[in-house]
């Protein structure tokens, strides 16, 4: 317990009890067992107290000899937050969006994605003319189900351009090369079809394979940031007056994602893939983009129905967001059947070309004409089909009608002259 909670805050820099407990024991329904082990640590002189919150909750950070201590039990390369100088003024120590990251993936190792040591903060991600984009969190987690994820949060400190250009600017570092490639080589692998154009790329050499078509995928997290213009000696808010601007800013949040979508579809936008029978697109040069709020977060969990994919069209799980459903899954598809479909016509002409004809009328055999055919002898069957033979038999009724009346016709004459003959005796 102690040991990962060394680890935390060596990943994690600063947090609070509560942020700590999901990463530490995901599986226990309360922060006590973390708060004991803190206690045990600030007392072995691993950890110390940088400030007490409002909410009377403690900020924890590590000391030199606690991150020496956590620096050997995290794994080899493993990136640690930076150390926490001591200040004079502890209230420098506090920040909201800090305990936004660690709340984060808090909540998604505790909805099973990722663990403990899969998770990096303020990873650093190099760009021409040095510059340098900084993720917020970042998890790495090969071969599961969500194996990379690039996570921004955002409390109200940065505007809707801002984290339009952030998702362009992950869009670009991705398309750069990999270190050691030819320009020649790698402009060649740019027009490769399908995964095989990410060769070159330098986010490859990066992060794990995302099991997915596309880029890495991008989360934006939400969440509304504290106003401080109340005027000196307002009376605090009624439980009625929390509750109403709790839903008017979640709401102020959820208009933000569709401003942000709405902005940024050159960043994510996925074209469509050319050919009448398939309309599937083709996600392998676009950036994933998902998008929730922190109420939604704390209240349904990260596996919940929170997530918002840029271009689609309902609300999903992760993975379910991160899944491409009308990308190459589709697309497969929907050959499969148009191929299949062009199967059944080919058959269709190949039986209607050997389908028999009548050898008088000359117009194809009904397809139960046909079985009839095909059940009886070639030998003896007339070749008729089905409307001559009704003629044929039309008219031998027609025949035979003639024939009986013409003998009735011959009787009644005959008998009109053996009764002339009878009178005339």
């Amino acid at each position: 317990m102690r040991g990962r909670v060394l680890m935390a805050l060596a990943l994690f820099q600063r947090a609070t009890a509560r942020e700590l407990w999901p990463l530490v024991v995901p599986n226990q329904r309360g922060d006590r067992s973390v708060r004991d082990a803190l206690g045990d640590l600030e007392e072995a002189g691993k950890v110390r107290k940088e400030l007490t919150l409002r909410d009377g909750r403690r900020l924890w950070c590590l000391t030199p000899s606690g991150r020496r201590d956590a620096t050997a039990l995290l794994p080899a390369g493993s990136k640690l937050a930076a150390a926490r100088p001591r200040r004079e003024k502890p209230i420098a120590a506090y920040s909201e969006h800090a305990l936004d990251v660690v709340a984060v993936a808090g909540l998604l190792a505790k909805a099973g994605f990722g663990h403990l040591a899969a998770y990096a903060t303020e990873v650093e991600h190099k760009l021409p003319g040095r510059r340098s984009l900084f993720a917020d969190l970042v998890l790495t987690d090969p071969g599961a189900d969500v194996p990379v994820l690039l996570v921004e949060v955002d409390r109200d400190n940065e505007g809707t351009g801002t984290l339009v250009a952030k998702l362009a600017t992950y869009r670009t570092w991705c398309r750069l090369p990999a270190r050691g490639a030819t320009k020649r080589a790698f402009e060649a692998s740019l027009h490769r079809a399908g995964a095989r154009t990410h060769d070159l790329r330098q986010w490859t050499a990066t992060y794990p394979p995302t099991g997915r078509e596309g880029l890495p995928p991008v989360a934006l997290v939400l969440a509304a940031g504290r106003k401080r213009n109340r005027r000196p000696g307002a009376p605090p808010l009624t439980e009625e007056q929390k509750k109403a601007k709790a839903k008017a800013d979640h709401e102020r949040l959820l208009r933000r994602i569709r401003e942000v979508e709405a902005a940024s579809e050159h960043a994510w936008h996925a074209p469509a893939y050319r050919g009448e029978d398939t309309t599937a697109r083709d996600y392998h040069r676009a950036l994933p983009v998902i998008a929730t709020t922190m109420p939604l977060l704390r209240r349904f969990g990260a596996d919940g129905l929170i997530w918002w994919r840029f271009g689609g069209r309902r609300w999903a799980t992760l993975t379910e967001a991160l899944d491409n459903e009308d990308g190459d899954q589709l697309l497969e598809q929907q050959q499969e059947d148009a191929r299949r479909a062009r199967e059944a016509q080919w058959e269709r002409e190949e039986r209607e070309r050997r389908r028999p004809a009548c050898t008088r009328c000359r117009a194809k055999f009904s397809d139960e004409r046909w079985a009839e055919q095909d059940q009886t002898e070639t030998w003896d069957d007339d070749g008729l089909c089905a409307a001559c033979r009704q003629a044929d038999v039309d008219q031998l009724a027609r025949q035979e009608a003639e024939h009986e009346q013409a003998a009735a016709e011959a009787a009644a004459a005959e008998e009109n002259r053996s009764r002339s003959w009878w009178r005339r005796s």
